[in-house]
């Protein structure tokens, strides 16, 4: 697992047993990392106000304060954590709340190691930045872009240009991890321009991206490598859904497939 500082991760739950369960299951799966137990609703609350967390393990049901309830205060503070809730029911009116509050991920008790091997690897995904390239010949869109994706649970270094052509010359110096590709350009559109930029870099994730529906630009979009098509507008959660497909992490049941993203 790499990060570039030790983790701290609180287990907030008013189980003894389920504390000591989640703290054995972390110390083989994040062996480094610092655990911070708490087994109320305030203590937890008061735990990640005080010191930095990392990583929220974080039961719904507790005594004098709900996880829900510490999630709703933690979003109203204008805290943004990484937050898995736990419960022995999966009541999907409890997890759709949790999920409008901002939580990540939601794991049914009793679960095992490798259910949070899946969760750590993937707040190591989200933490470790990305590289992206907006390429679209509007400055307008490019801004509306930025602005989703600056607001995707990744962290991204994002810059942009406004050509196909543009894009190749910025390839020559700096290599994207992932490019957001318009289709209608005017000097190349998205297939020409795909083509030039994985005969380039081949290792780059290429997203396509229009306003008009695709479907008949699927088999061209494959023979040049994109990885799928996205249709404008476009919103935070639909990106943060390609990218885990991207990168094959395990779906929090935060996100879901919409029509607007094709799968290649």
């Amino acid at each position: 697992m790499n990060v570039d500082h030790r983790l701290r991760i609180l287990i907030a739950d008013d189980s003894t047993v389920l504390r000591m369960k989640l703290r054995e299951y972390l110390g083989e799966v994040a062996p480094n990392a610092e655990l911070v137990e708490a087994d109320n609703g305030n203590t937890a609350l008061k735990a990640i106000v005080d010191n930095p967390i990392d990583i929220v393990f974080l039961d719904i049901n507790m005594p004098e304060l709900s996880g829900l309830h510490a999630l709703h205060l933690l979003k109203k503070k204008g805290d943004s954590l990484f937050v898995v809730l736990m419960s022995t029911q999966a009541d999907q009116t409890l997890i759709k709340a949790g999920n409008e509050l901002g939580s990540y991920d939601f794991l049914k008790k009793p679960f095992t190691v490798d259910r949070i091997r899946t969760i750590l690897r993937a707040y190591v995904h989200l933490s470790d930045r990305k590289k992206v390239l907006i390429v679209d010949d509007s400055a307008t869109v490019r801004k509306i872009i930025y602005r989703v994706l600056a607001n995707c649970r990744f962290d991204m270094l994002i810059s942009e240009v406004d050509s196909g052509k543009e894009a190749l010359t910025l390839l020559k110096g700096t290599q994207p991890d992932i490019i957001f590709l318009d289709y209608h350009m005017p000097d190349l559109n998205g297939v020409e321009a795909a083509h030039y930029i994985r005969a380039e870099s081949p290792a780059v994730k290429i997203v396509m991206v229009s306003s008009k529906d695709m479907s008949g630009q699927h088999d061209a979009c494959l023979s040049a490598g994109i990885f799928c098509l996205v249709k404008k507008p476009f919103f935070p959660k639909e990106v943060d859904f390609i990218l885990h497909r991207l990168y094959g992490l395990n779906m929090p049941q935060s996100l879901e497939l919409t029509p607007n993203v094709t799968l290649l």
